[in-house]
């Protein structure tokens, strides 16, 4: 415990841990979505992105600017694009995609990782993964 002449230690560390969930989420969500092949062969409003893959584009534009907040897509002059990384491995037809089992994995182990204090606590699997 820090004596009252201590300066406070800044939770840093904490608040870093809390926002590292955003670009994966975004990341997830743009999987299920398939958001990157959507912009596979150019550049991309939010508008016309939602209609290529029939979801409001209102709810859509938060989610693709965190892409580009996570260093998957890119904007300029409010089109969209995949990174050269995102382009490689997430749109489909690609050689080396890797969406669909990244998608499948992330979606399954991810909500397991979130039972891990309550199978701790209970002593049994809350999940098919148990941790």
């Amino acid at each position: 415990m820090a004596s009252p002449s201590t300066a406070p230690v800044p939770p840093s560390t904490i608040f870093r841990h809390a926002a590292a969930v955003f670009p994966a989420m975004a990341m997830l969500a743009g999987l299920q979505l398939d958001v990157f092949t959507a912009l596979g062969n150019e550049p991309l409003t939010a508008k016309e992105i939602a209609a290529a893959l029939g979801v409001n584009p209102v709810k859509l534009q938060p989610l693709l600017y965190a892409l580009v907040a996570a260093e998957l897509l890119t904007v300029q002059d409010e089109r969209f694009a995949n990174t050269p990384e995102a382009d490689a491995h997430l749109v489909q037809g690609q050689p080396s995609y890797k969406a669909g089992s990244l998608r499948e994995f992330y979606g399954d182990i991810w909500p397991a990782l979130l039972k891990t204090a309550a199978t701790i606590r209970s002593g049994k699997p809350q999940h098919k993964h148990d941790f």
